[in-house]
């Protein structure tokens, strides 16, 4: 997600941010949509591809002084254990594919007592695919060697020291980094914010500070997530510290779009064959200057200036060879105008949740989600029984966990809290379920 670190509340307006939800349940029955919705539930199913897969839902990660190869240092700043998180948000989902994670995400469907895992199994049936374990840093190396006629589907790029290019589900598998490239965003669409991008030596020197008054953006160019990357610089110590974080890398400087009436997430499927398909879309929330989760209309459609805009970055990237899942971040401004500010041809942690439909309507009848990480101060069995009414209600649906008790005995727990056709009510739940022990935010 593209979340600057400090907060847009200041240049947001007040229907905004009184009410972030609000545009998705409004606009949902008059808005014109251009392509079909998807009918894929798993998220196999939406790569549509010919054999079964091996799934990386991850970063790519290497051992303690190990040499790093390629651009995409950042990436690998990233601590085990929130790698770990991040790739227990899409194992329930997994469908046909083999999906690689370490010790401590938590397979909801085998790995916990024989209510819930049977609480899973029986919810969401056919939906969840086999999990393959590894320990260490490294250790899905051996399982990607052990399977070699799978092909790999991964969301960041690929780890080429050890991974040969033949083994990645795209014929092109440089192409993921290309499209993910924040420096390269204006070969997808011409609706994007006004940007100069800077190589290290460049942005190291300076020069380009003439050309470009407060206030704006900066970003690592090369791929990155959850808002890392991302610098809003209102003052000359946002400046200062940005240059420190961002040091050695290549940078893109961008306009600041001020007045955002809305921060949207609009996720599509592009088939091999270069057919678009709708998978939802949502507000995102930004928390103390960073991605905090999406709040979820799943009968909403975007607005026919949002779609256009996504369409013509769906269709360029398809043209290039491209099929997959992506998730493209959009601001609109107090005017209506569209900006696409983040390219995310990937799986995106919200994708997950548009597979909640059967679930859901058994208890709601047009469900209202918020989505994000909470932790609490416990083991995944403890949690799920403690706040085991929530979650027979549907208002609390946890679909990923990471736990290791060898660590801090901490359960992060990637969810969903749910209302009935009330977003306004949603504050409230989240507030209830921290009275009693289960906090938001992945608390690393």
């Amino acid at each position: 997600m593209d979340s600057p670190r400090r907060s847009l509340a200041r240049s947001r307006t007040t229907r905004a941010r009184q009410d972030p939800g609000q545009g998705l349940t409004q606009q949902a029955e008059h808005c014109p949509f251009p392509w079909p919705r998807t009918v894929a539930r798993t998220l196999s199913g939406l790569f549509l591809l010919p054999r079964r897969a091996l799934h990386l839902p991850r970063y790519p990660l290497y051992a303690p002084g190990e040499p790093r190869r390629g651009d995409y240092e950042y990436f690998f700043r990233r601590c085990h254990r929130y790698l770990s998180c991040q790739a227990a948000r899409f194992l329930l989902f997994g469908g046909d594919f083999l999906t690689l994670a370490d010790e401590a995400a938590v397979d909801l469907a085998a790995d916990l007592s024989g209510f819930w895992s049977g609480f899973y199994r029986e919810h969401f049936p056919d939906q969840h695919g086999e999990v393959l374990r590894y320990q260490g840093h490294t250790g899905y190396r051996d399982l990607v060697a052990k399977h070699s006629g799978h092909r790999i589907v991964s969301p960041h790029p690929f780890d080429s020291a050890h991974i040969p290019a033949e083994r990645y589900y795209l014929d092109d598998p440089d192409l993921v980094v290309r499209l993910n490239d924040k420096g390269r965003i204006g070969d997808l669409t011409g609706r994007v914010p006004r940007a100069e991008v800077l190589g290290a030596a460049a942005f190291a020197r300076g020069l380009w500070r003439e050309r470009w008054p407060l206030p704006f953006v900066l970003k690592i160019a090369a791929p990155s997530g959850g808002g890392d990357g991302v610098a809003l610089c209102e003052v000359e110590a946002d400046v200062r510290e940005a240059r420190s974080r961002f040091a050695g890398h290549r940078v893109k400087v961008e306009q600041l779009i001020g007045d955002i009436r809305n921060n949207f997430n609009i996720q599509l499927q592009v088939a091999p064959n270069g057919e678009v398909a709708y998978i939802g879309g949502s507000v995102q929330r930004v928390e103390g200057g960073r991605y905090g989760g999406n709040l979820i209309d799943p009968q909403w459609v975007p607005p026919r200036p949002v779609a256009r805009v996504c369409d013509q970055a769906a269709r360029a990237a398809a043209a290039l060879g491209w099929h997959g899942v992506c998730g493209l971040d959009l601001l609109e401004d107090a005017e209506g105008e569209v900006w696409l500010i983040d390219p995310n041809f990937r799986l995106n942690g919200s994708t997950p949740f548009f597979f909640l439909g059967d679930y859901l309507a058994t208890r709601h009848r047009r469900p209202q989600l918020a989505t994000g990480y909470f932790h609490y101060a416990g083991p995944p069995v403890e949690l799920l029984d403690r706040f085991r009414r929530e979650i027979h209600r549907r208002e609390l649906v946890p679909i990923g966990a990471c736990y290791d008790s060898r660590e801090d005995g901490v359960t992060r727990l990637y969810a969903a809290v749910v209302s009935d056709d009330d977003p306004q009510a949603i504050p409230g739940l989240v507030a209830a379920l921290a009275a009693r022990g289960l906090a938001a935010g992945i608390g690393l």
